[in-house]
């Protein structure tokens, strides 16, 4: 009662994401760092690219023979869009009749579409090392953007995002991409000059409409951040995909990194977590209406105005929080700084209905990566249930910033982000010494007689 058919040149999964009316499942998974084949495929023998375009059909005893006709009909209508023509205009693009869902397209979600933290180490790794005294940040401790000094009194400042959509509306997804792209340079107490437009694609599986509200949204936010964007670059793709290559300028002895954290510092975190769990809750249909609207709002909001705050304070190191998540990022901070640090579970603030939809089973791929990523260097409490460790390792797509900031001045910091309208900043932690990265995950602060 199963059937698997191969459609080579496609992936299983993008055509399965476009199928409104029938249930069905790819021969092969495809991780970051393996491609897993059923077994019933690998006794055929079929070649990896054969297999990647496997989907395979089961029909039990009330199956009609109408239902496989029809079944047949919707699969052959989507292969047919997503392979397309190659034009601009696809010769049958989505129908139009409601709103397009984005998330629709696309195996994957926002930042969460990051390749695994483990990989990536091993990637980076083997990348020879830049010497050039010009240089005064470069990938070497993972921080948020480049730094090159062309002057005495200027460095740039370059970063570069994009990712699969996180949201169904075109125009909150531009906006969102925007705000994600620049927090980078906000991490670096940087301020943004001009960016670039990047862009995939599929023109056959899409109208240009679609486009034209994605990049509406992104002027938009660009607009916001009192930048231009100056051009870009694009290329047709089998997904939808955005964001933007940023430019910024600061004086080269304000730059902020994530290797000057100090013991004794407080850890002030600017935007609460859990985007990642909702995002996917909401792709399932599973997210009620008013999360997802609070989910938008707090990812298209722009780090601005923490960034503007912060320069006004003793602060020792910054990053913001994005696809590795809250213990990702800030063990990228605890490594490069040669320090430990300890984290209060219960101060760290999440966006509404994350915890009871993690624990109902919508976590993405990407956030159990980051916790079997982080967890060598993790010391957790035991009363921290499983769920929680995963909400701190939540993969984040335009997360608020990490403050490293004297702990004398930890409140005052507070008050102000407060005032400057950065509601959600809450103090989670600090520095504890100096060491290796390690992060303790405390229950709560009243264990530690901090602060």
């Amino acid at each position: 009662n199963t059937l698997s058919i191969s459609f080579p040149g496609l992936e299983a999964n993008t055509i399965i994401d476009e199928l409104e009316e029938v249930a069905a499942s790819a021969g092969a998974a495809c991780h970051a760092d393996q491609i897993d084949i059923s077994h019933v495929i690998e006794a055929m023998g079929l070649p990896e690219e054969v297999a990647m375009g496997t989907i395979r059909f089961s029909v039990g005893r009330e199956t009609k023979s109408e239902e496989i006709d029809s079944a047949a009909e919707e699969i052959a209508e989507v292969v047919n869009r997503i392979r397309g023509s190659g034009a601009m205009e696809a010769e049958t693009p989505y129908p139009m009749e409601g709103p397009v869902k984005l998330t629709h397209f696309t195996r994957g979600l926002g930042c969460a579409c990051k390749i695994r933290p483990q990989m990536l180490e091993e990637i980076l790794a083997r990348l020879p090392a830049i010497e050039d005294p010009a240089l005064l940040v470069g990938a070497e401790t993972a921080d948020d953007a480049a730094v090159y000094q062309i002057s005495p009194e200027v460095a740039v400042v370059v970063s570069v995002d994009f990712f699969t959509p996180i949201v169904d509306d075109p125009f909150a997804f531009g906006a969102i991409a925007t705000a994600n792209a620049l927090s980078d340079i906000y991490a670096m107490g940087a301020r943004p000059l001009f960016a670039l437009n990047l862009v995939g694609f599929p023109t056959a599986r899409l109208p240009r409409e679609v486009l034209d509200q994605i990049l509406e949204g992104a002027g938009s936010k660009a607009a916001e951040a009192g930048i231009p964007i100056v051009g870009g670059h694009s290329v047709e793709d089998t997904e939808p995909k955005f964001g933007m290559a940023v430019t910024g300028v600061i004086d080269p002895a304000k730059v902020l990194t994530n290797r000057g954290a100090q013991p004794g510092d407080a850890l002030v975190l600017t935007k609460p977590i859990g985007v990642g769990i909702l995002s996917t809750a909401a792709k399932r249909g599973a997210a009620s209406p008013e999360g997802i609207a609070s989910s938008i709002a707090l990812m298209s909001e722009l780090n601005k105005g923490a960034a503007e705050v912060m320069e006004q304070f003793p602060v020792s190191a910054c990053t913001d929080i994005t696809g590795f998540g809250l213990l990702g990022h800030m063990l990228e901070m605890t490594t490069a700084s040669n320090v430990e640090a300890e984290i209060w579970a219960d101060t760290v603030p999440f966006v509404d209905e994350a915890l009871d939809l993690a624990t109902a089973g919508f976590v993405p791929g990407g956030t159990r990566d980051n916790l079997d990523h982080i967890n060598p260097m993790v010391r957790w409490d035991e009363e921290i249930p499983q769920i929680e460790r995963l909400l701190l390792c939540d993969a984040q797509t335009s997360g608020g910033l990490l403050i490293s900031v004297a702990e004398a001045r930890a409140e005052e910091l507070l008050t102000a982000l407060r005032e400057s309208g950065v509601s959600d900043a809450a103090w989670i932690g600090r520095v504890s010494k100096k060491g290796e990265g390690d992060i303790h995950v405390r229950h709560g602060k009243e264990l530690t007689g901090a602060g």
